[in-house]
């Protein structure tokens, strides 16, 4: 445990490193994704976000794009890597315009699929197949 903690820390910082040096912009927080990189329409307005979740790897689409001091809502799928499955949810966000930069407070519905569910089908627990949604909530920054 104490190897997967280390090389989980390892390729977040090696990822911090790379996106300081890119000049792009770059979403850090507690969110479904910790780590990732907005996408922009030609207005300036975030429209996508990709990055690294908790456990893998998670894409996440506005249905509009995001406009700040007004509730913006998204669904998001990602590959989570550590627990062998596939993550999906729908959620919504809250840009608040601080000083010099906007704060992203979330919340969202989700739902996780994988290993232990598949084990479920093969010893026909039945309820313990459904894949049973769970909350999420989130802070985070773009710099």
């Amino acid at each position: 445990m104490k190897k997967l903690v280390l090389v989980l820390c390892v390729v977040l910082v090696v990822s911090f490193a790379f996106s300081m040096e890119s000049r792009r912009p770059t979403w850090a927080g507690w969110d479904t994704i910790v780590f990732g990189w907005p996408e922009f329409n030609a207005m300036g307005q975030m429209t996508k976000l990709s990055g690294i979740s908790i456990l893998g790897y998670s894409w996440r689409t506005y249905f509009d794009p995001v406009v700040r001091n007004k509730v913006n809502f998204y669904w998001e799928v990602g590959a989570q890597l550590l627990s062998v499955g596939v993550q999906a949810g729908v959620g919504l966000t809250y840009p608040l315009q601080l000083e010099n930069l906007d704060l992203y407070l979330s919340g969202s519905i989700n739902i996780t699929w994988g290993v232990v569910q598949l084990r479920n089908v093969f010893r026909q627990n039945w309820l313990g197949v459904i894949p049973w949604p769970y909350p999420g909530f989130g802070v985070a920054i773009i710099f």
